[in-house]
């Protein structure tokens, strides 16, 4: 089940590099079909123009990616 209406549609939670909740985005999934499920949503987040600031974490309950499961991911320092 999506984040919205539509079930292309995931949420992403993003966390300051200390480690304090920062706000929630709604990311359209375009990259269903990407190999590596990291890059995908890495890349589904760049798109809809979210900076992916250093040292920042990411979570992602349930993208919208063929092999869905939860990540969680940190920006380059």
């Amino acid at each position: 089940m999506g984040f919205s209406t539509d079930d292309t549609v995931y949420r992403v939670d993003k966390f300051k590099a200390s480690g304090k909740w920062q706000t929630t985005f709604a990311v359209p999934g375009r990259n269903y079909n990407e190999p590596d499920i990291f890059d995908a949503v890495r890349n589904d987040i760049m798109e809809a123009g979210i900076n992916l600031g250093r040292g920042e974490m990411f979570v992602v309950l349930e993208p919208y990616h063929k092999f869905s499961h939860p990540l969680i991911f940190k920006a380059a320092p």
